[in-house]
Protein backbone atom coordinates (compact mmCIF):
# COMPACT_ATOMS: atom_id res chain seq x y z
CA UNK A 1 0.00 0.00 0.00
CA UNK A 2 0.99 3.60 -0.72
CA UNK A 3 0.00 6.03 1.73
CA UNK A 4 0.48 9.96 1.57
CA UNK A 5 2.70 11.36 3.80
CA UNK A 6 3.15 15.23 4.78
CA UNK A 7 5.01 17.73 2.60
CA UNK A 8 4.36 15.29 -0.80
CA UNK A 9 6.19 12.44 0.50
CA UNK A 10 4.61 8.72 0.73
CA UNK A 11 5.40 5.52 2.20
CA UNK A 12 5.11 2.44 0.37
CA UNK A 13 4.31 -0.11 3.14
CA UNK A 14 3.83 -3.85 3.23
CA UNK A 15 2.31 -5.50 5.96
CA UNK A 16 1.81 -9.05 7.04
CA UNK A 17 -1.07 -10.31 9.45
CA UNK A 18 -0.35 -13.38 12.02
CA UNK A 19 -4.05 -14.45 12.93
CA UNK A 20 -4.91 -16.51 15.94
CA UNK A 21 -5.40 -20.22 15.54
CA UNK A 22 -9.58 -19.58 16.14
CA UNK A 23 -9.33 -16.87 13.70
CA UNK A 24 -11.99 -17.14 10.39
CA UNK A 25 -10.61 -15.59 7.28
CA UNK A 26 -9.62 -11.81 7.64
CA UNK A 27 -11.04 -9.48 4.90
CA UNK A 28 -7.65 -7.25 4.32
CA UNK A 29 -9.45 -4.08 3.58
CA UNK A 30 -9.97 -3.37 7.07
CA UNK A 31 -6.04 -3.42 7.83
CA UNK A 32 -5.32 -1.38 4.49
CA UNK A 33 -7.79 1.38 5.56
CA UNK A 34 -6.57 1.18 9.73
CA UNK A 35 -3.05 1.85 7.86
CA UNK A 36 -3.62 4.88 5.37
CA UNK A 37 -5.60 6.22 8.63
CA UNK A 38 -2.53 5.73 11.16
CA UNK A 39 -0.39 6.64 8.56
CA UNK A 40 -1.80 9.06 6.37
CA UNK A 41 -0.07 12.75 6.67
CA UNK A 42 2.73 12.48 9.02
CA UNK A 43 6.41 13.41 8.02
CA UNK A 44 9.09 11.20 6.94
CA UNK A 45 11.32 11.92 9.93
CA UNK A 46 8.31 10.87 12.21
CA UNK A 47 7.56 7.54 10.57
CA UNK A 48 11.56 6.98 9.92
CA UNK A 49 12.24 7.53 13.38
CA UNK A 50 11.98 3.21 15.12
CA UNK A 51 10.97 4.77 18.68
CA UNK A 52 7.34 6.86 16.66
CA UNK A 53 7.66 3.63 13.95
CA UNK A 54 7.03 1.07 17.22
CA UNK A 55 4.31 3.56 18.61
CA UNK A 56 2.68 3.41 15.77
CA UNK A 57 2.99 -0.09 15.29
CA UNK A 58 1.50 -0.58 18.30
CA UNK A 59 -1.45 1.81 17.57
CA UNK A 60 -2.31 -0.31 14.41
CA UNK A 61 -1.87 -3.27 16.40
CA UNK A 62 -4.92 -1.74 18.86
CA UNK A 63 -7.25 -0.51 16.24
CA UNK A 64 -6.39 -4.24 13.98
CA UNK A 65 -7.30 -6.06 17.18
CA UNK A 66 -10.72 -4.06 17.70
CA UNK A 67 -11.72 -4.25 14.09
CA UNK A 68 -10.92 -7.94 14.06
CA UNK A 69 -12.74 -9.04 17.42
CA UNK A 70 -9.84 -10.41 18.49
CA UNK A 71 -8.53 -11.96 15.75
CA UNK A 72 -4.91 -10.67 15.15
CA UNK A 73 -2.16 -11.38 17.05
CA UNK A 74 1.06 -9.11 15.84
CA UNK A 75 1.19 -7.02 12.49
CA UNK A 76 4.88 -7.36 10.43
CA UNK A 77 5.89 -4.75 7.86
CA UNK A 78 7.43 -6.22 4.83
CA UNK A 79 8.14 -3.31 3.20
CA UNK A 80 8.86 0.09 4.53
CA UNK A 81 10.32 2.28 2.13
CA UNK A 82 9.53 6.49 2.42
CA UNK A 83 10.22 8.87 -0.49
Amino acid sequence: IQVNLASGHCLRLGMALQLTTSAHEADGSKALDATITVFSGLSVSEVNNTKTREHLKDELEAELDHLYHGDVMEVFFTEFVTQ
